[in-house]
């Protein structure tokens, strides 16, 4: 909704809302629901299901609260159907995915905090060591972040491979004077 449509919307209440005052009625009388406005997401992300963990490019801070809201359809296994789910993920769980108690599937959130990098001296390879949290999301999720770092987005099963589709995650800070353990 844009914020015209928003504004004309509030303005139409309002005057239908005065209009039954004056006749002795309440709004919720007359049949009217006062909604507000939409939130413009502060970001909006695509997570690919075959992607492993997806970089917000949001560093957060412990205690920092965020909402989640999540759409789209992703399979885990192309060419099954039964393998077809939202950001709920399906009502099936197993010991290969980061959150085992949640449905496979599902949309999940992780921030990890940076602790050193360091190089494998016989391969070569750089090793990240890292403190990590993760989080169930699903389709709608207010969150309060558990460690600072950087926030990933994923789908809760760790062979993606044969996966297929994409949820779209739009993100909303929210504002909290007493969030826990706030840095």
């Amino acid at each position: 909704m844009t914020k015209l449509k928003a504004l004309l919307l509030a303005a139409a209440v309002g005057a239908a809302a005065l209009a039954a005052g004056a006749a002795g009625q309440e709004a919720g009388a007359i049949g009217l629901q006062v909604r507000e406005a939409e939130e413009t997401p502060f970001k909006t992300i695509l997570v690919p299901a075959d992607a492993g963990w997806v970089d917000s490019g949001i560093d957060v801070l412990q205690g920092d609260e965020w909402a989640f809201r999540a759409t789209g359809r992703i399979t885990l296994q192309r060419g099954n159907p039964a393998a077809e789910c939202g950001p709920e993920g399906l009502e099936f769980m197993t010991v290969q995915q980061p959150m085992p108690e949640r449905n496979i599937g599902a949309l999940i959130g992780k921030v990890a905090q940076l602790v050193s990098v360091r190089v494998d001296e016989s391969t070569g390879e750089e090793i990240r060591d890292e403190i990590i949290s993760v989080f169930y999301i699903g389709p709608e999720s207010d969150v309060f972040m558990p460690i600072r770092g950087r926030l990933y987005f994923g789908v809760n099963e760790n062979v993606v491979q044969d996966n297929a589709g994409s949820f779209v995650v739009s993100l909303f800070r929210r504002e909290s004077e007493a969030a826990p353990g706030r840095d």
